[in-house]
C-alpha cells in the first residue's frame, strides 16, 4: 500500500510538462476536500451509477461550449482520483499543496463555469432517477391495490 507522500509524488510527476489540462486535474484533486461546492459535487457523481455518467458525459459534450470542452475531462479525472484516495487512504486530504498550478482570472472563471454546469446536470440526473423511483413505486402500489380488489371481488 503506497503511502499519502508517496501518491502525492505520482501525483506531482503526473506529467513533466505542466500542461494546462494536467494543471486542471491537480487543481481538481487538490482542492476537493477544502471547497464545499466540489464537496457537494464530488459526492453526488459518486452517487452516479456508470449509465449516468455516461449520461453526464453525453450531455456536457453536447451543452458545454467546445472551446470549454478541454475543461471536462480533468475535472472528472481529478474526481477519480480523488475517488480513488478516498478508497484507499480515507478521508485524508492534502496537508501541503504538494502540486503546481496557477490560473489567472479568466481560466477560474471557466473553470468554475463548467464546475457548475457538471453540479447543474449532475443534479437533474439525480433528480430524475429519484422520480423514476417514486413513479415506479406508485405504479407497484396502484397494480398491487388493483389486484386485492380484482380479488375481492
Amino acid at each position: 500500500m503506497t503511502s499519502i507522500s508517496e501518491k502525492q509524488a505520482i501525483l506531482k510527476n503526473t506529467t513533466e510538462k505542466k500542461t494546462y489540462s494536467a494543471q486542471v486535474f491537480q487543481c481538481i484533486a487538490y482542492i476537493t476536500h477544502k471547497c464545499p461546492i466540489l464537496q457537494e459535487l464530488f459526492l453526488k457523481w459518486t452517487t452516479l451509477d456508470i449509465k449516468e455518467k455516461v449520461l453526464l458525459n453525453y450531455i456536457v459534450f453536447h451543452i458545454v461550449e467546445k472551446t470549454n470542452i478541454d475543461l471536462y475531462t480533468p475535472i472528472m479525472q481529478g474526481f477519480g482520483y480523488w475517488n480513488s484516495l478516498q478508497d484507499t487512504e480515507g478521508a485524508c486530504g492534502f496537508h501541503d499543496n504538494p502540486l503546481d498550478f496557477k490560473f489567472n482570472l479568466e481560466d477560474e472563471k471557466r473553470i468554475m463555469k463548467i464546475i457548475l454546469i457538471i453540479d447543474k446536470i449532475t443534479s437533474n440526473i439525480i433528480i430524475r432517477r429519484n422520480l423514476s423511483k417514486e413513479i415506479k413505486t406508485f405504479k407497484m402500489k396502484i397494480l398491487t391495490n388493483s389486484n386485492k380488489e380484482t380479488v375481492e371481488d
